[in-house]
This record gives C-alpha cells, sequence and structure tokens, in this order.
C-alpha cells in the first residue's frame, strides 16, 4: 500500500525561502510582518526547526500565499487528469509534513489548488496547534477518523471523538488539541480565500 511522501523540514525551509524571495523580502522585514524574530525564520528556512501550525499560518498570510504552498507540487501532473476526469492521489503519493507539536499534515490533493485545501491531520497525544488561535477565511469542515480532537472555536470548546464533525466560518478564531492517550486523526476541508492570514487579537 506504501506510505506517504515525508517532506522534512529542509524542504519547509526551501519553500519558505522561495516564497520569500519571489516577494523580494528580508529575513527581518518578514520577520517583523509575523512578529517573530529573524533568528527564528533562519533557523526555519535552514531546516533546523519545522513551524508550528500557527506559525505556517502567519508566514502564508504575510506572503500571500496558501498554507498549502509549503508543500509544493506533487510529481503529478495536474493538467494530465485520468482518462475519466478524475485526480486520483495513492497514499504512497501524498506529501506530509511534520510540524512543530506533535502536528503532522498530509496533503489529500495531488496539486495546489486555488481556494481549496483537503488534508489529512494527525495529532500526537499531547499534541496543539500553536500557542495563538489560527483565523483565517474560508469555511473549515472537519470529521475525526481516529481519536479524540478538541477544538477551540472562539470562547467555547468541543471535544470530538471518532466519527463526530465540525463546521465553523471566515475568520472563526480556533485552536486543536490533542488532550487524549492515542494520536487523533481527522480529515479537514477549507474552502475559501487563503489570503490575509493573522492571529486572532
Amino acid at each position: 500500500m506504501g506510505e506517504p511522501r515525508r517532506l522534512n523540514a529542509a524542504h519547509i525551509g526551501k519553500r519558505l525561502r522561495d516564497l520569500r524571495s519571489a516577494r523580494e523580502l528580508s529575513l527581518r522585514q518578514l520577520a517583523k510582518l509575523i512578529g517573530a524574530s529573524p533568528s527564528l525564520l533562519s533557523q526555519i528556512e535552514n531546516g533546523k526547526v519545522t513551524p508550528s501550525v500557527d506559525t505556517l499560518y502567519l508566514l502564508a498570510g504575510a506572503l500571500g500565499s496558501p498554507v498549502a504552498a509549503f508543500f509544493g507540487d506533487t510529481d503529478a501532473d495536474p493538467a494530465a487528469p485520468a482518462s475519466n476526469g478524475a485526480r486520483v492521489v495513492r497514499v504512497n503519493e501524498r506529501q506530509r509534513i511534520g510540524l512543530e507539536h506533535g502536528v503532522t499534515w498530509e496533503n489529500l490533493l495531488p496539486s495546489e489548488e486555488s481556494g481549496l485545501r483537503f488534508m489529512e491531520i494527525r495529532y500526537a497525544p499531547g499534541a496543539h496547534s500553536g500557542e495563538h488561535l489560527l483565523r483565517h477565511p474560508g469555511r473549515d469542515l472537519f470529521v475525526v477518523l481516529e481519536g479524540d480532537l478538541t477544538f477551540r472555536v472562539g470562547f467555547a470548546e468541543h471535544r470530538l471523538h471518532a466519527g463526530d464533525s465540525i463546521s465553523f466560518g471566515d475568520f472563526q478564531p480556533h485552536q486543536l488539541r490533542n488532550e487524549g492517550t492515542d494520536e487523533a486523526r481527522a480529515i479537514v476541508c477549507v474552502i475559501g480565500d487563503y489570503e490575509g492570514h493573522r492571529p486572532a487579537d
């Protein structure tokens, strides 16, 4: 059956450096935009540390790119779908990136698509999306496949078990945590524009 292709910290760093260079931003300028230190961004670009989910969102927003841009393109040619028009991604063709705090993302799309993110996410026991609540445009839809995930949406918390689902709209501040003893897996689909990510106030 095979395993998803793991993209290491060096890959994320290269994607960040390419996106930053394309926008002609210095490390110091980008760091100021997201409220981080140039040293941290330098470590990410050099593959020495991986960003957290919230840091990745801040970087994507500052660079005007979808978070899916950090995966890069797969080897599949997005302009050449199967004969019936379907675009199949085999499990061993998925791109997987490991993020800080025990979070893993697996891209379920063959290439980046404007206004759409479709992923399987994994949260190890104790894993969380970061210190800041996420807030971004687009409608979020989650369904938990295994384990438990706690969603903080605004001031409310919801603990979801396998089979449960949750959805919320544009710019709803949210955070994910795995407070259980087993790995949690979920499918997430975000529909909408990715520009303008920012942390909640």
